[in-house]
């Protein structure tokens, strides 16, 4: 693992460094456009928080959501057991991620059904 950065300015260049390297990867650019956007999304970030003692998450939130997208996307309704061993997670958390996401899913795509007669009472 890297150091930590310590010079002014090494921060931002390390993400621009990233993020070009993730542009080149993931959406296959030029290196010259990967370049330019690296450097803006630092900029970015350097306007935005710039001049901010800041905190970086490790994202496990991030890791969990994608995780639980998973396995939702993956589930047909009888391959629960099969996901648990798959992502070496317990089958009731397996069952647990998929009903949280079904019931997100419905929320999402439902209407509420009492919400004209909310707006009418006020």
């Amino acid at each position: 693992m890297k150091a930590p950065c310590s010079a002014p300015g090494e921060l931002l260049q390390t993400l621009a460094d990233h993020v070009a390297q993730s542009a080149r990867e993931t959406l296959d650019v030029s290196p010259e456009l990967a370049e330019a956007h690296g450097s803006e999304v630092a900029m970015l970030m350097a306007n935005v928080w710039g001049g901010q003692v800041l905190y970086m998450p490790k994202g496990i939130h991030l890791q969990a959501s994608k995780l639980h997208q998973q396995l939702f996307d993956e589930c047909t309704g009888r391959n629960q057991r099969e996901l648990a061993r798959k992502y070496n997670l317990s089958l009731a958390f397996v069952y647990k991620v998929v009903k949280r996401m079904r019931l997100a899913v419905i929320a999402r795509d439902q209407g509420d059904l009492f919400a004209s007669f909310e707006e009418d009472d006020e």
